[in-house]
């Protein structure tokens, strides 16, 4: 398999620390419209339970994209936020998907969660790629 530049890979690595940052300032600001976006008109966005726990979801992926900023600034030293995005990504999909297939999710969170899909899949090749530190 060709190699991808280092710099493709910085580049990917800001674009998905965008990517983060951007949804979880939305979530935070709007996170009514958010909230029944991801889960429709019925959600309940007025429990202090729920909201607590979807502010500090949404604070923890403002938290990743800072750390994928941390990765687009030296790609070799900052693997293992790396490996812990590609969990939490593929995680959110699969959940999304799931609540989804039993009617307990809009089609809005797997659309939404299908670009954290396509970026665990660019994390993937990136691991593979530089796996051994053979690009140092």
């Amino acid at each position: 398999m060709k190699k991808i530049s280092a710099d493709f890979w910085k580049k990917m690595f800001f674009v998905g620390a965008l990517w983060n940052i951007s949804i979880g300032l939305i979530g935070l600001c709007f996170y009514d419209f958010t909230i029944r976006l991801f889960f429709g008109p019925e959600a309940v966005a007025d429990n202090f339970l729920a909201l607590f726990f979807f502010r500090f979801f949404m604070i923890a992926v403002i938290i990743f994209g800072v750390g994928y900023y941390i990765v687009s600034r030296d790609l070799f030293a900052n693997r293992a936020v790396v490996w812990l995005g590609l969990m939490a990504k593929l995680i959110i999909f699969f959940t999304f998907l799931y609540y989804y297939a039993l009617g307990q999710a809009g089609w809005f969170s797997v659309f939404g969660s299908s670009g954290d899909f396509v970026f665990s899949i660019l994390f993937v090749l990136f691991l593979y790629q530089t796996s051994g530190g053979q690009n140092h």
